[in-house]
């Protein structure tokens, strides 16, 4: 996975690396969040997907061409 810095980088550089402000403020902060769920994701084994046989059918839908209120 990617390191603190790396993800730091990737953050200010989505954000157009700016200089000052809010994302240059919390970049250490966000970067460190997103550092730790990829942790969190390895250390958690991995439950298996199961494909869902449920068929889905859309509800049935109702043009109205007309008005139905009388006045």
């Amino acid at each position: 996975m990617a390191t603190i810095k790396e993800i730091k980088e990737a953050i200010l550089r989505v954000a157009g690396n700016p200089d000052s402000g809010v994302v240059v403020k919390y970049a250490d902060r966000w970067a460190e969040a997103i550092a730790g769920l990829d942790e969190e994701a390895e250390a958690k084994p991995s439950k298996k997907e199961t494909p869902k046989t449920a068929s889905y059918e859309p509800a049935t839908e109702v043009r109205v061409t007309k008005p139905t209120d009388l006045r």
